[in-house]
């Protein structure tokens, strides 16, 4: 699980932006900590939620 967790922060890294989509309110641990890492790494941050 480790190793998925490093591959979706390199992504992140990689990119310009993060499309955080977030259905019914919920957003996950691992979601969570993605963000949180967006945030850290100054992406801008899109959400698309109902």
């Amino acid at each position: 699980m480790e190793k998925l967790a490093q591959a979706h922060f390199k992504k992140i890294e990689m990119s310009d932006a993060v499309y955080i989509v977030n259905i019914g309110g919920y957003i996950g641990e691992s979601v969570s900590k993605e963000l949180r890492y967006a945030k850290e790494h100054n992406k801008e941050i899109l959400y698309r939620e109902n």
